[in-house]
């Protein structure tokens, strides 16, 4: 009995280290879920299923060159999947924990004040997609133990966004540091940081201005300072050149993804930016094989597509490539959305002159440098404070290039330029929401049944999108 409690003593002294994998991290940085969680947020967003198949395509910049159902909106429960599972399970899992670890750091207020800040900064901008896409979603009880989390309202969602934005913005301290490694937009630099935030704030603070102008104005107000002001502030998430960790719509163009040649740019953005002069078409388009820049009907059969594939103009190298960058704000955007501030009286300005900004903004950004150029366009495109939705709706839609998600929420909200449904549509109407997953239908449908009764609908405008 001696010999085997002795032996038995022996074992357990190493059974703690035979339950430890060798090839797990047993404890991880917060900087290192912080840099995964930034990487899949704008890799997915920026990717083939939310920017080319849907943004791209529900603002009508892009057509399908074959395989053309997309365009002609046919998509269910099946479509999103993979991006809401990204979303929940990975991106606001990483960052909630990574704000866990930063809480138990040994590190001064102020430097763990500036690390939270930056994660909820970042997971605002998630649940700010979630939001815009599906509307009401779980937010409230998104991340933690509740298997069957609830829905909330999209108002819920936005005030809430918006209270986390106003706390980082008022809480962030330039002067101590934040992350020194692992933060791969602005590597840690808490007064760029200060500007993102408010630039943010003002996006979704403007974006609900037709449903609750008080606190759209309230919050305008409070963001209206310290913004981000030109290109070279600009929220950019830049892709590597390594094929692993390069730009998704590169690689879905590549042997990677079976050398994809599934889009060309639409006729209606040629024959639109034709019809302005516009030498943003030129940055935006390849040359077709007949010597200029021709563009796709949007929304034709597969038949019709395949027939006019060879003759049409693909997107230009450069909007694309490995390393082109996801746009997560611009300068040309901030502009565009004080014109508006400015034009509804929220703000004192001049809504005519910081249109005309925003513009040259978006020409720059593009490689377009000739001032005399850019005013003459301006001149020829004239702020019209009289249908100033028009004017601002159509420049950002022009700016928002390659930024297919936003452009589909700045038309839903500002409803311009005027788009249309193709003929051979299976709806009526441009989706103006995404449709549920699957997944949710499976395993969460005691709560997704509480705000829907058709989880597929593509036509319900969510709570913001009020005209």
């Amino acid at each position: 009995m001696l010999l085997s409690v002795a032996l038995l003593s022996k074992c357990d002294d190493n059974l703690t280290d035979l339950n430890v994998d060798p090839n797990s991290a047993v404890s991880v940085a917060p900087s290192t879920l912080l840099t995964t969680a930034q990487y899949n947020f704008y890799n997915t967003t920026q990717g083939v299923t939310v920017n080319a198949d849907w943004g791209q395509l529900m603002v009508q910049q892009w057509s399908q060159t074959e395989y053309t159902e997309d365009s002609r909106y046919t998509q269910d429960v099946n479509f999103f999947n993979g991006t809401w599972s990204a979303m929940y399970a990975s991106v606001l899992k990483e960052l909630s924990s990574a704000k866990a670890l930063v809480d138990n750091q040994d590190l001064s207020e102020a430097i763990i004040n500036n690390k939270k800040n930056i994660i909820d900064v970042m997971s605002t901008q998630v649940f700010a997609f979630l939001a815009d896409g599906f509307d009401q979603v779980p937010y409230t009880e998104a991340i933690g133990e509740n298997s069957l989390p609830a829905y909330d309202s999209q108002e819920v969602i936005y005030k809430g966004m918006l209270a986390t934005l106003e706390n980082a913005a008022n809480t962030f301290s330039a002067s101590a540091p934040s992350f020194t490694s692992g933060e791969i937009i602005y590597n840690g630099d808490v007064s760029h940081w200060i500007k993102l935030t408010n630039s943010l704030m003002l996006r979704y603070a403007m974006r609900i201005a037709d449903v609750d102008p008080a606190t759209a104005s309230k919050y305008v107000t409070l963001a209206s300072s310290n913004l981000i002001t030109s290109n070279a502030e600009n929220a950019l998430f830049t892709f590597q050149s390594s094929l692993a960790r390069a730009n998704p719509l590169y690689k879905n163009n590549t042997p990677l993804d079976g050398n994809r040649d599934d889009y060309a740019v639409s006729e209606y953005l040629v024959e639109t930016l034709t019809n302005m002069g516009d030498p943003r078409l030129a940055e935006f388009a390849k040359l077709s094989t007949s010597g200029d820049i021709k563009g796709m009907p949007y929304g034709l059969s597969d038949n019709d597509a395949t027939v006019l594939k060879p003759v049409v103009s693909r997107p230009n190298d450069n909007v694309r490539s490995a390393t082109t960058p996801h746009v997560i704000i611009s300068s040309a955007e901030v502009h565009f959305l004080l014109a508006e501030a400015y034009q509804r009286g929220m703000l004192s300005g001049d809504a005519a002159a910081t249109y005309a900004a925003g513009v040259s903004e978006s020409m720059n950004y593009w490689g377009i440098s000739d001032s005399a150029a850019i005013a003459g366009y301006v001149q020829n495109n004239p702020y019209n404070a009289a249908n100033w939705k028009e004017s601002i709706g159509t420049q950002k839609w022009v700016a928002l290039y390659m930024n297919g998600f936003q452009a589909w929420n700045e038309w839903r909200r500002l409803d311009y330029p005027s788009l249309s449904a193709p003929a051979a549509a299976a709806i009526n109407t441009i989706p103006v929401r995404m449709p549920y997953p699957l997944s949710e239908t499976q395993s969460n449908s005691s709560q997704l049944e509480k705000v829907t009764s058709k989880p597929a609908d593509l036509e319900t405008k969510v709570w913001w999108d009020v005209n």
